[in-house]
């Protein structure tokens, strides 16, 4: 059982934004000279089928791309970072990775991920996302990581359960989106469900 009396942890205000490296990956800030890949895939009508917005536009891609890149820190209530998704053995954006502060008072952080279906099944969004659920813990001292999605996004929500989110709740008919109610799956993780399930050989870090 969680121990509810201990004190909240505070997010550490970061100065700079991260590049991430996994095995076959590394996520770096997303940039406007990412326009024409990420626009490959924000384009398709099967990658937007759940997300919140239609296919995006080459400007609208645009727009995002210039408001990550002119972001330089990560610390205050409704900060974003967008991490493109580089394929390391051909530099090939293949997808991008969000994290969104949601609060400073909870600690709390959204993540999310869109990635080209041309590399589905390749275990991409997983190995991302890992890195990126790691960073929030590691780095921005985190309490709690949330995910909000569409209850028929299996996809998603198998990558949830792979980072070790459970499914807390069921929002009915709560959002109204591309002219109908559409309902959302939350699913979360907290710190201390993170740090138990590491290997012995991943040490927990530590406080400040």
């Amino acid at each position: 059982m969680y121990a509810y009396h201990h004190p909240a942890p505070a997010l550490r205000a970061q100065r700079s934004l991260p590049t991430l490296r996994t095995e076959r990956l590394t996520l770096r800030p997303a940039v406007v000279a990412d326009l024409d890949a990420v626009h490959a895939y924000r384009s398709r009508e099967d990658v937007c089928r759940y997300l919140l917005h239609e296919p995006l536009s080459r400007e609208r891609v645009e727009a995002k791309l210039v408001a990550s890149e002119k972001r330089s820190t990560l610390g205050e209530k409704g900060d974003t970072l967008l991490l493109a998704v580089v394929r390391d053995e051909d530099g090939v954006v293949v997808g991008d990775v969000e994290l969104d502060i949601t609060s400073l008072d909870a600690a709390t952080v959204e993540i999310g991920w869109v990635f080209s279906p041309d590399v589905a099944g390749r275990g991409y969004a997983t190995e991302a996302a890992v890195a990126l659920r790691d960073y929030a813990f590691e780095t921005l001292n985190a309490h709690r990581i949330v995910a909000q999605l569409h209850p028929d996004n299996t996809a998603s929500a198998r990558l949830c359960e792979r980072l070790g989110m459970r499914h807390e709740a069921l929002h009915r008919a709560d959002l109204w989106i591309k002219g109908h109610w559409e309902d959302t799956s939350i699913y979360a993780v907290l710190r201390h469900e993170w740090a138990e399930s590491l290997t012995p050989a991943e040490p927990v870090p530590a406080r400040e």
